[in-house]
């Protein structure tokens, strides 16, 4: 549905009223996550804010599914930092509306509606650990 090669999960702009569908793909296509992140802060501040008549309430649902489309593009590998890591955690929750819970939370709140946004908050967990090991083991070899 994306029209990316990305390896998204649409889940969230499938579930959304169609009316939000067209705002949330466009903000897909040309804001950052962090740009996204500044228009939960303020939607009118954004170009895109005049092209659309929605509410703010709206545009806030639309924010937090295209915000939750935009995680999911993040490929996370082994030496991915794991502050980013974290951070990606914390507004996958926010948007979510689950703020401060864990990511074995957020997976298992996922996990039957958004199974490939589940199975990248698995995958996130995974790559945590191996980091966090893989560290441990260097300090230990290296006092």
């Amino acid at each position: 549905m994306l029209g990316s090669s990305h390896d998204t999960d649409p889940s969230f702009i499938n579930n959304l009223p169609f009316i939000l569908r067209d705002p949330a793909l466009a903000l897909i296509r040309v804001a950052s996550l962090k740009t996204m992140l500044e228009m939960r802060q303020d939607p009118s501040s954004h170009f895109l804010y005049n092209d659309f008549q929605l509410s703010h309430t709206q545009w806030q649902i639309t924010l937090n599914a295209a915000i939750l489309t935009k995680v999911s593009y993040f490929e996370i590998e082994l030496g991915f930092p794991i502050i980013y890591i974290d951070k990606l955690i914390e507004i996958t929750a926010c948007a979510y509306g689950l703020p401060n819970k864990s990511a074995p939370v957020l997976y298992q709140a996922m996990l039957h509606e958004h199974h490939q946004m589940a199975s990248w908050i698995k995958k996130t967990i995974l790559i945590k650990q191996q980091t966090l090991r893989r560290d441990q083991a260097r300090e230990q070899n290296h006092p």
